[in-house]
């Protein structure tokens, strides 16, 4: 929807903004300046900076795009694999990325045991993640069913970690999940999209990476937005955690 070139200059305070624009278009479309500031935990000038950033003159100019957008998801243009690595690259080689790569492969290295888990295509990336961490020697086991009793585990094991895939952040059962092992103080690492969800505030760590949201709207509002770099973090995380434990 937003010119590629213009979102990978912003920056990670800017892509609040940005991403609130994408996942709440009718709230902007309705929302002043304070309002959408107020709900991405931003200043107003912020929020100014970022419509200008993207190439519109002011917030109505902005909002007249969203509004002409909202119901053309069908005759979305997908983008190329290349451009889609450029620009989850562009944002991932920084210092403040880097951080957060290695706080999740402390909370990784401090487990006893590595849980792995998503719904549809996140789960079989999930699948895939736990095959790499057991290839490397690692304790990793891909969970299935959402009702696998992980509170059994806490009777045998006083520290682990469960890695969540999901695009969205959003999918209720997942969430529910989520909050009845935190309840088992179960370290949560999840791997979203963007940084503001629900998944990702009841996270220990997250890793977003941030693409442009690509949805076929054929009646059926699938999500295909890419997983390359899902894929990408999964491994590093792998690789980091195994040169960790035998340094």
């Amino acid at each position: 929807m937003f010119d590629l070139e213009k979102v990978k200059n912003l920056t990670s305070t800017e892509l609040k903004v940005y991403e609130y624009f994408l996942q709440y278009t009718a709230l902007a479309v309705d929302g002043s300046v304070r309002e959408i500031a107020k709900a991405t935990h931003v200043s107003p000038a912020t929020v100014t900076r970022v419509v200008t950033k993207l190439g519109f003159l002011n917030i109505w100019e902005l909002k007249l795009f969203l509004k002409k957008n909202m119901n053309r998801k069908s005759n979305q243009t997908f983008y190329e694999p290349t451009a889609i690595v450029e620009e989850f690259f562009k944002r991932s080689l920084t210092s403040e990325y880097e951080m957060q790569i290695k706080e999740a492969v402390k909370v990784i290295l401090d487990s006893e045991l590595t849980f792995f888990f998503g719904i549809g295509t996140s789960g079989d990336i999930a699948a895939y993640a736990a095959r790499q961490f057991a290839n490397l020697g690692i304790s990793a086991f891909h969970i299935q069913d959402s009702s696998y009793p992980f509170h059994l585990m806490t009777k045998k094991y006083e520290k682990f970690v469960i890695i969540i895939c999901s695009v969205t952040g959003e999918t209720i059962s997942l969430i529910e999940k989520v909050e009845a092992m935190k309840k088992l103080n179960s370290k949560i690492i999840s791997i979203t999209n963007t940084s503001h969800n629900t998944l990702a505030r009841l996270s220990d760590v997250n890793l977003a990476y941030h693409l442009t949201e690509e949805i076929v709207d054929k009646g059926y509002n699938i999500n295909i937005t890419s997983q390359i770099p899902v894929v990408f973090l999964l491994e590093t995380l792998a690789r980091r955690t195994y040169e960790r434990q035998n340094k």
